[in-house]
């Protein structure tokens, strides 16, 4: 074996400089890389928080529609909801179908569920109808969505599905 593999000093020399070595690397690339991400994230942070604020000013009544734990609150119903958002989404009233449950408790909470149907429709123009409803009203879950190709067109599709409303 070699000699210079059993003498100790070898290992303090090599331990030093891998460590010299690493403190180059560290000073040379890491570091900057890390107050270059330090920065953006401090970037983001400022950009969000004026995103938060145009929020609250621009649609300060969402916050309302967010109720506090333990509250009992009877303002949300599917029909003028749905209603609302699929005008706003351009589908006509002949071209969907929703169909509303009583109240039930799930989970400790009082719930309302519906099934929704949309005969025809862009899957763009889905995606963003429900997108929007669920960022509307945070207490407003999908709990399954099917999409169904249909024959006729490029971009049809039939869509179902089930909605849920925790008070």
């Amino acid at each position: 074996m070699k000699d210079y593999l059993k003498n100790p000093l070898f290992y303090y020399i090599t331990a030093a400089a891998v460590t010299g070595l690493w403190a180059i690397a560290a000073g040379t690339m890491l570091y900057p890389r890390s107050q270059t991400h330090w920065q953006q994230e401090k970037d983001d942070y400022v950009e969000a928080q004026t995103f938060l604020q145009q929020i609250l000013t621009l649609e300060p009544q969402r916050l309302a529609h967010h109720e506090e734990e333990g509250t009992v609150t009877g303002d949300f119903d599917f029909t003028p909801v749905v209603n609302e958002f699929a005008s706003l989404f351009s589908i006509p009233p002949a071209n969907f179908t929703l169909n509303t449950r009583g109240e039930t408790r799930q989970a400790g909470k009082r719930a309302r569920s519906a099934t929704l149907r949309i005969q025809t429709i862009d899957i763009e123009n889905a995606a963003n109808f429900l997108s929007a409803m669920l960022i509307r009203w945070p207490d407003l879950q999908c709990n399954s969505l099917s999409l169904e190709k249909l024959p006729q067109g490029k971009n049809n599709w039939r869509v179902d599905m089930r909605l849920t409303y925790y008070y």
